[in-house]
């Protein structure tokens, strides 16, 4: 029997979907599942197909939801043109975009299944009608990312649901480097010191990130290491972040770009620093995490369960105790200046990518789901 699949994307590219989109759909593509990709970017590949049905930039709130609308409908006639009776959808949010995705679908009488990247937001957009409406009536299937986050999702949804969850890792980043691009050339498109050593805080600025605990880190940490900032801010208010900078006279060692990153300037980050930082408070799966890691840029994270999956303190990384800043600035001295660690963990991390989160591998797990639709 003939399985095809698509993935309904109106995000894709703006918040870095489009790789886990693509890695997906090319190892389900490998097991024999036709994949489709509707989204807001194009995939250079002989056997998914992708379309650009959703746009990336918009004049004003209502041109974004016609757009959006628009891209729904194209989306699911184009899924019945082609005999796809099952998507996959992903949630971060319960708000309206997300249950008009689900809602569009099933009047085309679509199969979901349900990738909760959040179970719940923390941006405080959720909804619970729109939460109960996903989770317990539109979604065939849901998958997680890790126990963290099932143990939080069981107890949101209905018992009848319970067997309908599964538990599928997100995949790595490995592949995605661009090898041309050296630490020295990355450096200078950046304008970055070239002696300097460089700890990167990256993504989108959340409070649940706690960029503050950081800042406020900084002035423990040896004084010829810099921080850089980039990442947008969504409906974070900068102003108190900078009350923190202005208050330890921080400027001087931090580098700003609080602006929404390219893939481009990605990819010099991620080259030119010597290791991340990851502070947060809460997190149900980071994929700035596992693209550190699949780079090979050593992290220093909170010591939180997510992080705790997939982090061994002091081999693939370095954990710190939450919300304490005097063991954050330990731990990122005690890396930064560690020859051995700053190689050894790399490795590590690259090794355990490689192994632990292969798309090829949980791809296996998409299609027994698939197959049961």
């Amino acid at each position: 029997m003939e399985h095809k699949i698509a993935i309904i994307d109106p995000v894709g590219i703006k918040s870095g979907m489009n790789h886990y989109d693509t890695f997906l759909c090319t190892s389900l593509d490998k097991l024999g599942i036709d994949t489709y990709i509707y989204s807001n970017f194009n995939v250079k590949s002989e056997t998914v197909v992708s379309q650009p049905v959703f746009g990336t930039v918009f004049k004003n709130k209502l041109s974004q939801t016609f757009n959006f609308i628009k891209g729904m409908f194209k989306s699911v006639m184009d899924c019945r043109r082609n005999k796809i009776k099952t998507v996959i959808i992903h949630v971060f949010s319960t708000h309206n975009m997300a249950i008009m995705t689900y809602a569009i679908s099933k009047l085309f009488g679509l199969k979901t299944i349900t990738i909760s990247h959040d179970v719940f937001s923390f941006t405080d957009q959720d909804s619970k009608c729109y939460h109960h409406l996903i989770y317990n009536r539109w979604s065939d299937r849901i998958v997680v990312h890790n126990s963290y986050s099932l143990d939080h999702l069981l107890p949101q949804i209905e018992s009848k649901m319970h067997s309908k969850v599964s538990v599928l890792k997100h995949g790595s980043f490995v592949g995605l480097p661009d090898n041309s691009i050296s630490r020295k050339s990355a450096r200078k498109a950046l304008n970055l010191d070239e002696q300097r050593k460089y700890i990167l805080f990256f993504g989108r600025i959340k409070p649940n990130k706690r960029l503050d605990l950081i800042l406020r880190a900084m002035p423990n940490i040896d004084s010829s290491i810099h921080l850089i900032i980039a990442g947008h801010l969504g409906k974070d208010d900068f102003n108190k972040y900078q009350s923190i900078i202005d208050e330890l006279d921080l400027s001087s060692r931090l580098v700003l770009e609080i602006n929404y990153i390219s893939e481009e300037k990605r990819e010099l980050y991620f080259k030119a620093t010597d290791c991340l930082a990851l502070p947060y408070e809460l997190i149900f799966q980071s994929g700035v995490l596992l693209m550190s890691m699949s780079y090979g840029l050593p992290v220093v994270a909170s010591q939180i369960p997510s992080f705790e999956e997939v982090i061994e303190d002091g081999k693939n990384g370095l954990l710190f105790e939450k919300g304490n800043v005097d063991d954050l600035a330990k731990q990122l001295n005690a890396l930064m200046n560690n020859k051995d660690l700053m190689n050894e963990i790399p490795q590590n991390a690259i090794s355990n990518m490689k192994e632990n989160y292969c798309w090829d591998s949980i791809a296996k797990g998409y299609v027994e789901i698939i197959k049961t639709l």
